[in-house]
């Protein structure tokens, strides 16, 4: 009885397997004329493949995986269809696979028996073997034209992103949309993640997209060690929304950078040097910053920044005595920017983990060495506080 069924037409069975495969795993591209070709193709080669088994001039372990079925691989993984699915269609098979070959043997006359339970038995561990088998050569082949693709389009990608930041593009509009995967049109909020991990760089961004309301784009390698991303709305963000984009910001245990929303391809450019220049001035003043910083909140520093002389000068001009980096003067700057900062004595000492008395007295402190300055220049004296603090990491 094996014989008779090993003798079987094995393409006769592949067409049946095709179609069923088509139908329970891919039945959006039953239509796909070229997609139904390969995958008929993977189908015949492995049912060849199984049958030579079966008759014994094949040895499983050793099977090499046949040419339709590494071209199935590739196209699959060149459409970005999951290998989950790929698999699937390999165990969808084997059954479809079994089944022909049971009715073929129960066809030939047989009526049971322990012959015949061994012969299902070996035919089943057969094309079980021969599954587990293909199948690791199949997903690493998918693997790597994945890799491949990826890395072609990341580069294209990239390439894109630094002729947007130095106005050199020459797509259209609709180009680099198609390119990037992201609306163009959008207002943009870009975001620099200083983290070397892409996937922590992905879930910070998602994160910090599910917060505000936004979309998110797909997260670009800018530099070794910083990303790039951009959040899109159809309509600007409200208040509401940046306020929960940086408190995504600083709870996703990442370096961030964020520009000011902007829009169309101009837009883009500028909220990405926005964020690239927060990434720039923490290379420079390191501690000076916290983890989540927003360009509208450091835009006078920065502007103060490019003459470092100027800069000095403004902090010991409106600090006065408290310009210098004594611990009793860094007390006091500290306790007097939270202050600034919240508006409220008390919510200062609570962050600052310090009795209300403690606050008040170096308030005091402060109000009596700048004076009158402490609450007719609060604006600039806050600003003067943020730059001691940035220029003290570039002593």
């Amino acid at each position: 009885m094996l014989d008779a069924v090993v003798r079987a037409d094995s393409d006769e069975m592949a067409a049946a397997i095709t179609s069923e495969i088509a139908a329970l795993v891919w039945p959006d591209r039953c239509g796909d004329t070229e997609f139904c070709r390969v995958l008929g193709l993977s189908v015949r080669d492995n049912a060849r493949a199984l049958m030579a088994a079966l008759a014994g001039t094949l040895d499983v372990g050793e099977a090499d995986a046949p040419t339709g079925a590494f071209a199935l691989a590739e196209l699959t993984a060149e459409l970005g269809i999951p290998v989950s699915e790929l698999e699937s269609a390999y165990w969808v098979g084997a059954r479809g696979l079994w089944r022909e070959w049971f009715v073929r043997m129960r066809a030939t006359g047989g009526r049971g028996g322990e012959d015949e339970l061994d012969q299902v038995r070996h035919v089943t561990m057969l094309i079980f073997d021969y599954v587990i088998h293909v199948l690791s050569a199949v997903t690493a082949r998918y693997d790597v034209t994945r890799a491949e693709m990826l890395r072609n389009k990341e580069d294209w990608r990239r390439a894109v992103l630094a002729q947007i930041l130095d106005g050199t593009t020459a797509h259209t509009a609709s180009d680099v949309e198609q390119l990037l995967s992201y609306p163009l049109r959008s207002t943009h909020v870009a975001i620099a993640l200083e983290v070397d991990d892409r996937a922590k760089a992905e879930r910070a961004a998602t994160a910090m997209a599910r917060a505000s309301g936004t979309t998110p784009s797909v997260v670009l390698l800018y530099s070794p060690g910083i990303w790039m991303s951009w959040l899109g709305s159809c309509k600007p963000l409200t208040p509401a929304c940046a306020e929960a984009l940086m408190g995504a910001a600083r709870a996703a245990g990442v370096r961030v950078g964020l520009g000011e929303p902007a829009a169309g391809i101009t837009g883009l450019r500028r909220t990405s040097e926005q964020a690239l220049e927060i990434v720039r001035l923490r290379q420079r003043v390191g501690a000076g910053l916290p983890p989540a910083v927003r360009y509208a909140d450091v835009r006078l520093e920065l502007l103060l920044l490019h003459d470092e002389v100027g800069a000095r000068a403004f902090v010991a001009d409106e600090l006065a005595g408290l310009a210098g980096y004594d611990e009793r003067s860094d007390r006091t700057c500290e306790a007097v920017l939270l202050w600034l900062a919240s508006g409220s004595q008390l919510d200062a000492a609570a962050r600052l983990g310090v009795h209300k008395n403690t606050m008040r007295l170096r308030i005091a402190h402060a109000e009596d060495v700048l004076g009158h300055r402490l609450s007719q220049r609060r604006p600039e004296i806050s600003v003067a506080l943020r730059l001691r603090e940035m220029l003290r990491a570039s002593m």
